[in-house]
């Protein structure tokens, strides 16, 4: 199995990852959708330009996964991440970030953000993060 593929392990994991794709940037969604169809076993349930289109989407939809750009949330950027995280326990969020630090990452994981994925390493970032996400729902499924 290459870096970019996605496992397949069993019935369960059939069901395809279903994917929020929330950014501000029309382009980089669309970007993301790209690349999600690309991997395969991902389907982009819908987008998301604001963090309150994002938290009415996860509510009304079964998402396993929200891809959400640090920039679009409050100014308190990782406070609104905290707020998601608790509103939403189950939630997996991957945070995409345009400033890609170590500093950066630790803070994501304290506030309640399962991963990070920089933006400019998407395709080789975002494969090991569905991997996760996958084996965590078939997991919890089984």
């Amino acid at each position: 199995m290459s870096d970019s593929s996605l496992r397949d392990d069993g019935p369960e994991a059939h069901r395809p990852l279903r994917v929020l794709v929330a950014d501000k940037n029309g382009h980089f969604r669309e970007t993301v959708r790209r690349v999600l169809t690309r991997l395969g076993r991902c389907v982009a349930s819908g987008e998301a330009s604001t963090i309150a289109e994002v938290i009415a989407e996860v509510t009304r939809s079964r998402i396993d996964l929200v891809l959400l750009d640090v920039e679009m949330v409050t100014s308190d950027r990782l406070a609104e991440l905290k707020r998601l995280a608790t509103r939403l326990p189950d939630l997996k969020v991957a945070v995409l970030l345009s400033d890609d630090t170590p500093e950066y990452r630790q803070a994501v994981l304290v506030h309640g953000g399962h991963f990070s994925v920089a933006k400019a390493h998407l395709e080789e970032q975002l494969p090991p993060v569905l991997n996760s996400v996958l084996a965590r729902t078939a997991t919890s499924l089984a």
